[in-house]
């Protein structure tokens, strides 16, 4: 059966037909998949229900994969799959558990070399809500004020987990907690298009370097309030046998706490390895200031 490639929404998203998740991939599949992934930001391929393994072989078509920080968290059988989970061992409601991924963020952009991509499958869903969101960051860096433009670009920010307020850490073991700080530029040009894109995300960044805390609260939270606008974004609503893939290097996304929380939602996750971006120096070009 020939791939199709079936655009889902004008921000992100689109819809992979014709493959076949159980077998390898050949040079060409990798082409037109991958493609797709760069494109569109947000891909999903639906009606294919996946065993840890099974789920963890797919996933390495799109490269080398990378344990995440909550150990408590991660698949007993699988160090490569963290499960996604509003339950605890002993099935009862999960507060933390719930809670996470809740907020805009870009995957791993704590760690010094943060994720490329992460992949979700869907094991239990509740009846209705909890879908996940995605925000373009290029769309939003590409349409945005000259003056703001020129304010971010070319700075670095310093990003851990749970970012300025140290939000959701409570699963985090001690030693995990204390890892330092990393640096990312702010806006950050994407290693394989080119394309830059705003790099900073309200849950894993601290602040800009070569600010005060104040100026540096204040210039994020005017970024952010920019991103966060409909046009720059589309969601995904879950099916079971759902699997989805989403670009960390040019987009942020959240879940939402909008669905029954007596019901179980539950899925299998997996984090694409990246690149260090300190080794992307090329800067993007920023519009001059006709007004000046």
């Amino acid at each position: 059966m020939t791939i199709e490639i079936q655009k889902l929404g004008e921000a992100a998203g689109a819809e992979v037909l014709g493959l076949d998740m159980f077998q390898p991939w050949d040079a060409k599949t990798r082409g037109i998949v991958y493609q797709a992934f760069l494109d569109n930001l947000v891909l999903v391929f639906r009606d294919q229900v996946l065993t840890p393994p099974e789920f963890m072989a797919f996933s390495r078509n799109f490269g080398g994969l990378q344990p995440h920080v909550a150990k408590n968290y991660r698949h007993p059988e699988a160090e490569d799959i963290v499960m996604m989970t509003n339950v605890d061992k002993q099935g009862k409601f999960d507060e933390v558990g719930a809670n996470r991924g809740v907020g805009w963020h870009s995957d791993l952009s704590y760690d010094q070399v943060p994720a490329n991509g992460t992949l979700l499958h869907a094991v239990e869903l509740p009846d209705r809500g909890g879908d996940t969101w995605f925000c373009n960051m290029y769309q939003a860096y590409e349409t945005m004020p000259a003056a703001l433009k020129r304010r971010i670009t070319g700075k670095m920010a310093l990003f851990r987990y749970g970012g300025r307020n140290g939000q959701s850490t409570e699963h985090l073991r001690p030693e995990d907690k204390a890892k330092p700080d990393v640096i990312h530029p702010v806006v950050r040009l994407h290693p394989e298009t080119g394309r830059p894109a705003v790099y900073v995300n309200p849950y894993h960044t601290v602040r800009i370097i070569g600010m005060t805390r104040a100026e540096s609260d204040a210039l994020l939270d005017e970024v952010f309030t920019w991103c966060d606008q409909a046009v720059f974004q589309w969601h995904h609503a879950w099916r079971l046998g759902d699997t989805i893939i989403w670009e960390n290097r040019s987009s942020v996304h959240s879940g939402k706490l909008d669905y029954p929380l007596d019901q179980r939602r539950i899925f299998m996750r997996a984090t694409v390895r990246g690149t260090n971006t300190l080794a992307e120096a090329r800067l993007p070009a920023v519009e001059p200031d006709l007004a000046a």
